[in-house]
This record gives structure tokens, sequence and C-alpha cells, in this order.
């Protein structure tokens, strides 16, 4: 039994990361300001709103769970999100990019894979 034990153990701890959840290297909760709104009171006011976490992103009609999180040399963030829509009965794929503001650092982007600009944030109070 005690050799059956060991393998398990072993066999747990060699499992690819890639197979849990992963979040981003970020504190707290960043948005716009219709997205730090949302997320304090919970009620939407126009369809800009967009809040980051370290664990997922929320626009006005998508929910993404990160499912990958993945650091540049530059210090950009890529994430790869499951992705639920509002009105849909499906999920997507989606990446994002979220880069630090290079002269100000209370200022993040969060672009789509495309390199379209989605938002710019700051954390929420």
């Amino acid at each position: 039994m005690r050799g059956v034990g060991a393998a398990l153990l072993l066999a747990v701890t060699c499992m690819p990361t890639g197979l849990f959840a992963q979040s981003l290297q970020l504190e707290g909760t960043w948005g716009n300001p219709t997205g730090c709104k949302y997320s304090k009171d919970g009620n939407y006011e126009n369809d800009d709103m967009v809040v980051l976490k370290p664990d997922g992103i929320e626009t006005y009609v998508t929910l993404c769970e990160w499912v990958q999180a993945l650091a540049s040399t530059t210090g950009a963030q890529i994430a790869t999100g499951l992705c639920g829509h509002e009105g849909e009965d499906y999920q997507t794929v989606e990446m994002y990019i979220i880069e630090k503001d290079h002269t100000d650092p209370g200022l993040m982007r969060v672009r789509q894979s495309t390199g379209e600009l989605l938002s710019e944030v700051r954390k929420c109070p």
C-alpha cells in the first residue's frame, strides 16, 4: 500500500499546471469608471463596462474565467479565457493582452488578441 500512495503522490505533483485555472499577476479589482461602479454596487450603467480581476474579466455581455495566464519578458500578460456571453448557450475561447502603461503605473490597457484596445483600466477604490 505504501508504494501505491507514493506513486499517487508522485503522479499528482508531476501533473502539468495547465490543468488548473490560472490567475493574472494582479492585485484587487481593476476597471474603467463604469466597471468600478458596477463592481461596487452591482448596477449596470451602460455597455462600456469592463471589470478586470486576477481570475477573469467581465464586460457588459461577456464573462470570462482565465484558464491560462502567461507573462512576457516585456511585462505584458497574455490571458486565455473561457467565456460565456449574455443570451447565448455556448462558450468561446478568447485571448487578451494586459499591459501596464510605461508612464503611468496606475493605468493598464486590456487589448483583444488582435491588438485592438478593449479598455483602459485602473485599480478600483
